[in-house]
């Protein structure tokens, strides 16, 4: 190799998930309890039709915060609309992303702060749509608004302002789930940008 060549590599970007079965780089394996925790869940919305899940993502800024809790309730892939978040499950855990489109037999999704729209869903892996979100103690419309729009195409191209804005609300709000969700923004930022 030449001196002062760079040479970059490139990373296929994955979704980011609320749940995970992975428990770290230093770990030997999976966290058994984790996938027990994900079947869990996926049977509670299959048979009782609703569930409530702590989100700890920032894929889905300013509309949902690491921290809130989301109300999933059943769904089939054709009662859904562009717009409408939906719960998703994929290994290795779900996806809480906003509908785009339908294709096919398929519904694609994309995090509102994230720049590429995440692999088609099957209607197996769509489990309901988020009807409520849960932020401190009050209630948030899960609907897009035009705010949500142009902070989402802000925070799309600047992890600069993903990174400022989670700051801002860690210090307004001090809660673990902002620190923990910030501290994991730079693998979240290799995924993303890479």
């Amino acid at each position: 190799m030449r001196k002062n060549r760079h040479h970059t590599i490139r990373v296929q970007a994955q979704p980011e998930v609320i749940l995970t079965d992975a428990r770290g780089p230093a770990d030997p394996g999976p966290d058994p309890r984790a996938a027990v925790k994900l079947d869990l869940v996926t049977e509670v919305v299959r048979q009782f039709g609703e569930a409530r899940l702590k989100v700890n993502g920032t894929s889905m800024l300013p509309s949902v915060w690491p921290g809130d809790i989301v109300t999933v309730r059943r769904r089939s892939m054709a009662e859904f609309l562009p717009g409408q978040i939906a719960l998703c499950h994929r290994t290795p855990g779900f996806v809480v992303h906003r509908v785009v489109e339908k294709r096919g037999d398929c519904l694609v999704t994309r995090g509102d702060s994230l720049p590429y729209e995440d692999r088609p869903f099957r209607d197996d892996e769509v489990l309901g749509q988020v009807v409520s979100i849960l932020r401190d103690g009050r209630a948030v419309d899960p609907s897009l608004l035009w705010w949500h729009r142009a902070s989402g195409w802000i925070l799309r191209h600047s992890e600069l302002c993903t990174r400022m804005l989670l700051r801002l609300r860690r210090l307004a709000w001090p809660t673990g789930d902002i620190a923990e969700a910030q501290a994991r923004m730079p693998a979240a930022a290799a995924q993303r940008w890479n």
